[in-house]
């Protein structure tokens, strides 16, 4: 079972600078490599752990320097190589797994040099073997790091002194444990170089390993990020009994108690010969998040236009998030919410559609945990999106010549319904188009009528404009008095409309819609008229 003390015990432990160290676990203390601001440690049997500027640990156990972390040989049942070894994984027993292994010897740990620069890295070896054959398996790890880092490099050179050829698998696996939480979801990128690891779901702090493709190591074989224990009870304890993969290329996406690991089976059908050696290397990182970053910041389109922000969040590495969710939230003109997942690069982007003319405030941030609601430590930005109105308006006109022009002499007005698709105002012109005069008391005159509307000729009388605001969804009837001389000229007579609306939204943009109807005059009731 695994053993695990209050975090309110933990961190009071950890603030006192005690070691807590687990019955089982080799006795001899870790050698320090007191860097900024990682400190390593490196046990006798190459166990790894990683402490942070502010206590964190990055491995499991948060009490104790010896993490569960490291690198293992599993030889195969069926392998070449000396009986004492086949069907049997070498490592060290941790305080929460692995357990049941084959105890790696040490041989040597040897104290830390170099000065910590880019040019003359901390370096600290450590020298141990699994015992078989002629006098075993032997591994000289050096571990190093530059400070300023958050990683630092571990590799594991392997020579065959058994006496024979000789086949195996090589691991490297750990415990995570990132900022005070051995839980998380698990992150894989594609690269180069590939990443595997996870991120702790309250806090971003994130780690794992990264492959180190430098014609040395060869490239892993396989991977993995799993829940605890299976990454020692399913893989590691396990890796000896076939040669295919323990470790299945995946990552687990939900919230669990992860762990991880890779393997190297490059040795697994090619044999190491009788006194060669073979090396493996990693880096090993931790990270927390960084800002995170949006593109752009600050952006105008025409309305109905949409622009798309590119998010992209990653650690203080630069691995990404992938796989996480990105929500956001849009007020403004377009108010909106939702979220999308981040890709393989951290990134992902996020559409306003700017449906609706004016501005918006664009916020996102990353969920670790799932729950919808923005942590403190869940990175977050935002972005300013404008949308312009270019769009002119787009109205339609009725005509109501209800007999208008009659009735006592005042006469009843010509109605102009306008219904327009956004606010805007409008100014209505109006013209009546009449065949020309006559006295209609003869025939004579009534006959050059006749023949003046054959020839084509037309009387047009303009009538008075009239303006009005036209609020969104609403019709508005505007009303144009048809004068007095008209209605009593052309009393019963059919007249054509022609109407002409300008119309300006509140953007300042403008359109015209016109219609033409024929109207009948009303017949007028004063003397010399006929009403019709």
């Amino acid at each position: 079972m695994r053993s695990c003390l209050p975090r309110p015990v933990v961190a009071a432990i950890l603030a006192w600078g005690m070691v807590v160290v687990t019955p089982g676990i080799a006795s001899a203390a870790p050698v320090a490599i007191n860097g900024s601001p990682l400190t390593v440690y490196v046990g006798p049997q190459g166990q790894l752990q990683g402490s942070l500027a502010d206590a964190s640990r990055i491995y499991y156990s948060p009490l104790e320097q010896l993490g569960d972390a490291g690198f293992f040989l599993a030889f195969p049942t069926a392998g070449a190589g000396p009986a004492e070894l086949n069907g049997h994984v070498w490592g060290f027993e941790g305080s929460a797994g692995p357990h049941g292994l084959d105890q790696y010897v040490n041989t040597a740990q040897k104290p830390v040099t170099g000065s910590g620069t880019a040019a003359d890295p901390f370096s600290q070896l450590t020298e141990y073997k699994a015992v078989g054959g002629t006098d075993g398996v032997y591994v000289a790890q050096t571990t190093t790091y530059v400070n300023g880092a958050q990683q630092f490099e571990a590799k594991w050179a392997v020579t065959n002194k058994t006496g024979t050829p000789l086949n195996f698998r090589a691991l490297a696996a750990a415990d995570f444990y990132f900022e005070g939480d051995d839980r998380g979801t698990g992150i894989f990128t594609l690269g180069p170089p590939r990443f595997v690891g996870g991120v702790n779901v309250d806090s971003g702090r994130s780690g794992g390993f990264v492959e180190v493709s430098d014609g040395i190591s060869p490239p892993w074989s396989h991977y993995q990020e799993l829940a605890f224990p299976a990454v020692w009870t399913e893989v590691v304890e396990r890796a000896a009994e076939s040669i295919p993969s323990g470790f299945d290329d995946t990552v687990d996406a939900n919230d669990v108690d992860n762990a991880g690991g890779v393997e190297w089976d490059q040795y697994g059908e090619a044999v190491l010969s009788v006194g060669a050696s073979a090396t493996f290397e990693l880096l090993v990182r931790t990270g927390q998040p960084a800002a995170l970053q949006l593109n752009p910041t600050n952006a105008a389109a025409p309305q109905g236009v949409p622009i798309a922000i590119s998010a992209t969040a990653v650690d203080s590495n630069g691995a990404p998030y992938a796989g996480q969710a990105l929500r956001y939230a849009i007020t403004g003109a377009n108010p909106g919410s939702g979220a999308v997942t981040l890709d393989g690069s951290g990134t992902a982007v996020v559409t306003d559609p700017g449906t609706n003319a004016g501005g918006d405030t664009v916020a996102v941030f990353v969920d670790f945990n799932g729950d919808g609601v923005r942590e403190a430590a869940e990175p977050q930005a935002s972005a300013l999106t404008t949308f312009v109105d270019q769009v002119p308006p787009s109205c339609k006109i009725k005509i109501r010549g209800d007999r208008p022009g009659g009735g006592g002499g005042a006469g009843r007005p010509l109605v102009i319904t306008v219904d327009c698709n956004e606010t805007s105002s409008v100014t209505v012109n109006a013209t009546l188009i009449a065949p020309a005069a006559a006295n209609r008391s003869s025939a004579a005159a009534r006959q050059r009528q006749r023949q003046r509307q054959r020839a084509g000729k037309r009387v047009k009388f303009r009538l008075p404009s009239t303006k009005a605001e036209i609020p969104l969804g609403a019709s508005t009837a505007l009303r144009i008095k048809v004068p007095k001389k008209i209605a009593r000229r052309y009393a019963g007579s059919k007249l054509t409309a022609k109407i002409v609306a300008t119309v300006e939204d509140g953007a300042g943009n403008r359109s015209k819609a016109r219609k033409t109807a024929k109207v009948r005059i009303a017949g007028f009731s004063q003397s010399g008229v006929r009403p019709r």
